[in-house]
């Protein structure tokens, strides 16, 4: 049991449900888990992947020049707790994943740019765990090469998004609105990926699972 990876999850104080999937997909993966959260920070926890999932916005400070309001106050503990592990893992070669809010403060700590709220202007928005929704994958690229499909169906648990992305990664999908919805950074030491839907709750298509089994197959022995 202990040669298999052990991936680092990390989250909100709650989150209980999408919690329960993600361990449960890593399970299926090959891999051990662990729960770092901002009431039990772990800064230093042994790691061979990292995975930074869903939950509230990010704090507006890392985004923008606002000032915050007090409930900001627990996401912006879990942000730096998120930043640090990310820091650590990307210095120590470790694979990253990124879920919903995940791949949009990875998409942030290297300096990209997020919309908001994307919910006006005629956007197409449902807020659901269930897949309902196509994207679009880009040709030759990450995920496209993984699930040997054009499109996939994703479902959506969000209202901000990626708008610019960071220099050396590739957008690996987008919406018929032309909203990113994965991007990638690949080198010959380390993979650094995430995805605007949750998997975690589509783990039994076979398509989602497959992410979570790329992370896994790029922890080092």
């Amino acid at each position: 049991m202990y040669n298999k990876p052990l991936v680092v999850i990390t989250g909100p104080k709650k989150g209980f449900i999408s919690r329960f999937f993600i361990k449960f997909a890593l399970f299926l993966s090959g891999a051990r888990s662990k729960v770092v959260t901002p009431n039990n920070p772990e800064y230093d926890i042994q790691m061979d992947a990292l995975l930074i999932s869903g939950g509230d916005d990010l704090y507006n400070a890392f985004i923008e020049n606002e000032t915050c309001q007090l409930d900001d106050i627990i996401n912006y503990e879990r942000d730096v707790l998120e930043y640090r592990l990310l820091h650590r893992a990307i210095e120590e070669n470790k694979p990253v994943f990124g879920i919903c809010r995940g791949y949009q403060l990875i998409n942030v700590f290297f300096g990209g740019d997020l919309y908001k709220d994307i919910r006006k202007d005629g956007y197409k928005y449902k807020y659901t765990p269930f897949a309902w929704k196509d994207i679009f994958l880009k040709k030759g690229r990450l995920l496209n090469l993984l699930t040997k499909q054009k499109e996939i169906r994703i479902n959506t648990l969000h209202h901000q998004a990626v708008k610019t992305v960071p220099k050396k990664f590739k957008v690996e999908a987008i919406d018929k609105d032309n909203i990113i919805q994965s991007i990638s950074y690949k080198t010959k030491d380390n993979l650094i990926f995430g995805v605007q839907w949750h998997p975690e709750y589509l783990f039994f298509m076979k398509n989602h699972l497959k992410l979570f089994k790329m992370l896994v197959a790029n922890t080092k022995e």
